[in-house]
């Protein structure tokens, strides 16, 4: 029996489009600062095969295909990206909250036990209390305040065990394959993908990345988690 909801934030909760977009502009300008003329279909049509093949950083990847064999390049170009994420960390808008989400998360908490289960900086919990959600959370801890992030199992390990259930008892749900469903099923807990944002178009190297169940966006959670069990 289902009492634990292992929830993800990016791509789930938090619609982060304008942030996928801000990082496709940074690399396609520092490619041209370092020579490398290359039009935005033809970037997002590799990020796009990259990200089909589950590559862990489907971004650095596909900038390699367009800068290799040049290291010198490729690290010019990632090290402005690192640098420019950091320095906007404080800057960015305010995350926006999937609408579906934020109907769905005070539905779900009524019946289950709701956990944060995602790879986002302390600040994430801040836009959570900004928008009455935090409240709903029985774990409230992110990957930068827990010191391990997702796909380690300990992540998983350490949510199980801070809310003493067994893996059985609970189901991840995320976006991606990689870091969401094959770690969790690993560990033996149910799972359902989410089919939104850019991770959508993974697709499952082996049987071990196969969701027991995919659904398009949180408002049909509740439905998939009654039929599960």
């Amino acid at each position: 029996m289902i009492r634990v909801v292992l929830l993800d934030l990016g791509g789930v909760v938090f619609n982060e489009d304008a942030e996928y977009a801000r990082r496709a502009e940074i690399i396609l300008s520092e490619l041209r600062e370092n020579g490398v003329r290359v039009s935005a279909e033809a970037f997002q049509k590799v990020l796009r095969e990259e990200v089909e093949r589950c590559e862990p950083n489907p971004w650095a990847s596909a900038l390699w295909r367009f800068v290799q064999p040049d290291l010198g390049k490729f690290r010019r170009v990632m090290a402005v990206l690192h640098a420019r994420n950091a320095a906007s960390q404080e800057d960015l808008p305010a995350v926006v909250i999937r609408p579906e989400a934020a109907r769905a998360i005070p539905q779900l908490a009524e019946n289950y036990a709701l956990a944060l289960a995602a790879n986002q900086p302390p600040r994430a919990l801040s836009f959570l209390e900004e928008a009455g959600l935090l409240r709903y959370f029985a774990w409230r801890e992110v990957s930068d305040t827990m010191g391990v992030a997702k796909p380690s199992p300990l992540f998983f390990r350490m949510i199980l065990d801070g809310l003493d259930a067994r893996p059985e008892e609970a189901v991840m749900v995320g976006d991606r394959l990689d870091h969401d469903i094959f770690p969790a099923k690993l560990l033996g807990m149910k799972t359902v993908r989410i089919l939104l944002g850019p991770y959508r178009h993974q697709q499952p190297p082996t049987s071990l990345y196969v969701p027991d169940v995919s659904i398009p966006d949180l408002s049909q959670l509740w439905e998939a988690l009654e039929k599960m069990g």
